[in-house]
C-alpha cells in the first residue's frame, strides 16, 4: 500500500495518536484510502515522535533506581510531607548537600531525590546538560533548589544547589 498519485480532492484535519490535528490528504482514486487513515490515526505526528525519542534519550541517561540509591552515603537523610492537594514534598540531605522535590507518590519522590541529590554532586558524567522534560526526570517529579521558597517545575534533576 503506497502513496497514491493524483488529484487531491479534500485535506480534512484528522487526529493522530498523539492528539495533534494534521491534514491528511484524500485523493480521488485511492482503493486504500481507509487503510491509510487508519494508520494516520494510529500512529503520531512527526514532531510528537522527536519529542519522544529525545525524551528516552535522556531518560537513558539517567541513572537507575539501584544505582541511584545505593551512591547516597551513609546517613543520609530523607523527609517527606503528604500536602492537602494529595502531593508529596520532600527534602534529601547528605554529605553537605541538600535538595528539594515534589511529587505524586512517595516512592517517585524519593528516586527523584535520589537523582537531583547525584546530579547536584557532579556524579554521572553522562548525564545530559540540556533541559529534559519532567517525565524524563522521574515520572511526576519536580525540583526545586533547597533555599527557594516557591516551588518552580524542574526540568532536569541539574537544577539542585549544593550546601
Amino acid at each position: 500500500m503506497g502513496v497514491p498519485s493524483g488529484e487531491i480532492v479534500a485535506r480534512p484535519m484528522i487526529a493522530r495518536a498523539c492528539g495533534c490535528l494534521q491534514e491528511f490528504q484524500h485523493y480521488a482514486v485511492d482503493k486504500y484510502r481507509e487503510q491509510r487513515k487508519a494508520k494516520f490515526q494510529k500512529t503520531r505526528c512527526p514532531t510528537c515522535v522527536a519529542k519522544l525519542v529525545e525524551e528516552q534519550r535522556i531518560a537513558a541517561t539517567l541513572p537507575k533506581k539501584g544505582e541511584a540509591f545505593k551512591a547516597l552515603p551513609a546517613e543520609t537523610a530523607i523527609t517527606m510531607t503528604r500536602k492537602a492537594d494529595g502531593t508529596w514534598a520532600g527534602t534529601l540531605t547528605g554529605a553537605g548537600t541538600k535538595v528539594d522535590a515534589v511529587g505524586e507518590g512517595p516512592q517517585g519522590l524519593t528516586l527523584a531525590l535520589a537523582r537531583f541529590w547525584l546530579l547536584a554532586r557532579g556524579a554521572g558524567s553522562n548525564t545530559p546538560t540540556t533541559p529534559a522534560t519532567p517525565a524524563a526526570a522521574a515520572p511526576a517529579a519536580q525540583a526545586t533548589p533547597a533555599a527557594q521558597a516557591t516551588p518552580a517545575k524542574a526540568a532536569a534533576p541539574t537544577k539542585a544547589k549544593t550546601k
